[in-house]
């Protein structure tokens, strides 16, 4: 299905074993209302000001290819349009470059070679840019990355996730995950407790059988803000960035021959961000603060 295309907020950071962790956290993959409030975003490009759109080498229309189902960055809604953060996004910076594109929504396992036969210039929602991805493909700087974040109940009065203040808690995560793994490096001082399955990591935050959960931030933000968590529990401030474990750079894939396109995309991105649209669509997906 085609689709055609028509603050700065106060960011803390803190370090953590020689790990820059950058204080970040995601909740339904429907759109948010537009009368629920809204949150600030950090400014989360560095931009330099006053450059110029980059000359683009044709005027044909540019073939954007999304995942079909990889919510709430892009996914096919019921009545088979695109949508979701990376799509607008993709959208609205070829707006502000004044480029004719179209969306064409793929499964996960046909973008990279739809890519390769130049069946679609920019992929912009799915695989991982690692890299194998990246000898094939030329990426815009990260719009974002994927964070962790700690949960609680609601009553608790936990202030903060960091190793101190949970050092003796019990601390719920899912067995085998990055979030896992980075957990065991660091939270030595806590009662690590390892579920099989997501559901069950939350059920044990939720009936007290664990202090806290740390996990995707998205994925938490929609679980306590859906009717799954009952209203249990509640968000710590602050989430973490790890490149090392559990945080993804998401970004726009550019066919290899296209740099120019690429680096109009990373000025249309950084357009975005400097007036507002980004901070906008994701708060129409995200219905509490990432971070």
């Amino acid at each position: 299905m085609k689709r055609s295309n028509a603050c700065r907020a106060t960011t803390s950071w803190m370090f953590f074993a020689a790990t820059a962790i950058f204080l970040v956290a995601l909740t339904s993959v429907q759109p948010r209302a537009q009368d629920a409030g809204t949150y600030r975003l950090p400014l989360f490009r560095h931009v330099e000001t006053g450059t110029k759109a980059p000359q683009i080498a044709s005027d044909a229309t540019v073939r954007l290819l999304a995942d079909s189902d990889f919510p709430p960055f892009s996914f096919s809604t019921g009545s088979g349009t695109a949508a979701g953060i990376a799509v607008d996004l993709a959208l609205a910076a070829c707006t502000e470059i004044k480029l004719r594109c179209e969306v064409a929504m793929r499964p996960y396992g046909e973008l990279a070679d739809a890519l390769e036969r130049r069946e679609g210039d920019v992929i912009v929602a799915g695989p991982r840019p690692d890299a194998r991805v990246l000898m094939e493909a030329l990426a815009t700087r990260p719009w974002f990355r994927s964070l962790g974040r700690f949960a609680v109940p609601a009553a608790s009065a936990f202030a903060a996730g960091d190793v101190r203040s949970l050092g003796g808690k019990r601390i719920g995560m899912v067995k085998g995950t990055a979030h896992a793994a980075w957990l065991d490096r660091y939270y030595s001082r806590s009662t690590l407790m390892a579920f099989a399955s997501e559901a069950e990591a939350q059920e044990a935050l939720r009936t007290g059988k664990v202090d806290a959960l740390f996990g995707d931030g998205l994925r938490l933000i929609y679980w306590i803000a859906g009717s799954a968590s009952r209203g249990c529990c509640k968000l710590l401030p602050g989430a973490y960035v790890d490149r090392n474990y559990f945080s993804r750079s998401m970004v726009l894939l550019v066919r290899p021959d296209r740099d120019d396109l690429r680096a109009a995309l990373d000025h249309g991105l950084d357009r975005l961000q400097g007036n507002g649209t980004t901070e906008k669509i994701f708060n129409t997906y995200v219905p509490l603060s990432p971070w």
